[in-house]
């Protein structure tokens, strides 16, 4: 590391350094905004002023360079994980799932629409025929019943 880079840690302010310590944690401008209180425009502001600072050419290396002086025996995490998980919070989906109702068997075939434990459409053959049988089977059924109650309801003004 260059005196020039190592001149540009001492101008940092002590909320650019915690915003690339967030960097360091593969972070993003949002999470670290939520996490700080501030926009995320103020979190590239402070990213854009320390890599100025800093002469570097990303916020990677600009990250890098800090955690490197502030905590020699820090490490960057190898793999992203996002906050929901590292926290291990469950989704309300798991949560059915692993309290028995919705247990994957021979019928299960998943909810038609994206959730939290499925967030893209991962479904089979089987699932794509059966869904709009299911929907129009209901369908059918939920217009049987206003038919017969407005059947009863003729017979009784009649």
């Amino acid at each position: 590391m260059g005196k020039s880079r190592g001149l540009g840690l001492e101008k940092l302010s002590a909320a650019q350094v915690e915003t690339l310590q967030h960097v360091f944690a593969h972070r993003s401008s949002k999470e670290i905004a939520r996490i700080m209180g501030v926009s995320p425009h103020t979190v590239d502001e402070r990213l854009r002023r320390a890599i100025r600072l800093l002469g570097v050419q990303s916020r990677i290396e600009a990250a890098r360079l800090v955690a490197g002086n502030t905590s020699p025996s820090a490490y960057q995490p190898l793999i992203y994980q996002p906050s929901e998980l590292a926290h291990g919070s469950v989704a309300p989906d798991e949560e059915t799932a692993l309290s028995g109702m919705g247990q994957p068997g021979a019928f299960s075939i998943g909810y038609p629409f994206p959730t939290n434990a499925r967030p893209i459409n991962t479904h089979g053959l089987r699932e794509r025929i059966i869904w709009p049988i299911l929907i129009a089977f209901g369908t059918i059924m939920a217009f049987a019943a206003l038919y017969a109650v407005l059947l009863g309801l003729g017979a009784m003004l009649t």
